[in-house]
């Protein structure tokens, strides 16, 4: 019987570890500083705290639904998530007032919801369900046409807001979660050029006199990032100031709350700036290797996944997962350009940390299928 018991640990003790930490590497880019001789709590840890609670709510909810409960509300939360990215382009506002994006909802007071989060787990939840259901027609061309459009609704009304980032993220668990349907690698390759064509393009646009694909912002982001000594002072002034803070912090860091403030915003899209001032690259290394053996276990679980609905649930999260990651470290390091993504779990900001937590819920949940599965002898 032991050998068919759950290690659900394996992914809740790092997602757990990395929230808390998200918690308190928050309130720490935010200014806060830790005093013995008085009670205080930042008010962003307290509403990380609390979109934490949210999250581990909806995990323990998903493990009491049923596999053909989850594949039933596919359709439903794709088709609500579009609403919603449809509504944040008229009724959206941006990160501060006078923005010309559009990310977030406002639901109430002070309460907001940024409907491309939804759309990464409502995308993940669609074509798990389509693929398992279409196995064996999975290479029809006509079939595949059909998939391709579900999955660019999404990436065009995101590419709209615009939000390149979150769009890039979105076509990259997409893409993942078509690699593991089993589809014909002609079609992999297919992708994989039309992939490379594009960034040369995008490049290409960036340099010209009047681009066109790109917005102004994303431009001076791309060329910033190959010339940061021009942009110092403007377009890359978060990441060079994020690179020193990094740079800064040395082996062991300068200790938790002991930021010097060089990166003016960080408690979103440059939040490893400060886990490398304050906690050096001892830190930096034992977040990276957390958020692997994460993507990692999650990977190990779908190829354990006896369905394809599985396999693509936990395809689509560990790339979601890890892509995200890599790339937030990537810009704080100033290896890529600014792209403006959260660092998964440990970023301010509920509606990524419930999408992520729920999406690991979805691969605990397959998990719990495959070792009943495995405890019934349908596994050798």
């Amino acid at each position: 019987m032991n050998s068919h018991k759950s290690k659900g640990y394996l992914l809740i003790v790092p997602m757990v570890l990395l929230c808390l930490w998200g918690i308190v590497m928050v309130g720490s880019a935010n200014g806060w500083v830790y005093q013995s001789d008085s009670f205080y709590i930042d008010p962003l840890m307290i509403r990380q705290f609390i979109g934490f609670l949210i999250g581990l709510c909806m995990i323990i909810a998903i493990q009491y639904c049923s596999y053909d409960l989850l594949k039933l509300a596919a359709v439903p939360l794709y088709l609500g998530s579009l609403v919603l990215l449809v509504l944040v382009l008229f009724y959206g506002t941006g990160a501060e007032e006078g923005d010309e994006v559009h990310r977030w909802l406002y639901v109430a007071t002070d309460i907001s919801v940024q409907p491309s989060e939804i759309a990464k787990v409502a995308q993940i939840l669609l074509f798990a369900t389509l693929f398992d259901r279409l196995r064996s027609k999975i290479d029809r061309f006509w079939l595949l046409i059909i998939l391709v459009v579900l999955a660019l609704v999404p990436l065009f009304l995101i590419y709209k807001e615009p939000d390149l980032s979150t769009m890039l993220v979105l076509f990259a668990l997409t893409a993942a979660c078509f690699y593991a349907s089993g589809i014909s690698g002609w079609y992999i390759l297919i992708v994989v050029l039309v992939i490379l064509i594009g960034v040369f393009f995008l490049l290409q646009d960036a340099q010209s006199d009047a681009p066109r694909i790109l917005n102004e912002y994303q431009v001076e982001r791309i060329m910033a990032w190959r010339y940061p000594e021009k942009y110092a002072l403007t377009s890359a002034y978060q990441t060079v100031q994020s690179r020193m803070a990094i740079g800064s912090g040395g082996l062991w860091g300068k200790g938790l709350f002991q930021n010097s403030g060089l990166v003016p915003i960080a408690t979103t899209d440059f939040i490893f700036g400060i886990v490398g001032e304050e906690l050096g690259l001892v830190g930096c290394l034992v977040m990276i290797v957390l958020y692997l053996f994460l993507s990692i276990r999650i990977l190990w679980i779908g190829g354990h996944s006896e369905d394809m609905f599985g396999k693509i649930i936990c395809t689509g999260t560990a790339v979601m997962i890890a892509f995200q990651s890599a790339v937030h470290m990537g810009v704080a390091t100033a290896i890529l350009p600014n792209t403006g993504l959260p660092l998964p779990f440990v970023s301010y900001g509920l509606s990524s940390l419930i999408a992520n937590m729920t999406a690991v819920g979805l691969v605990l949940r397959i998990e719990k299928e495959n070792v009943t599965s495995e405890s019934r002898g349908y596994f050798l």
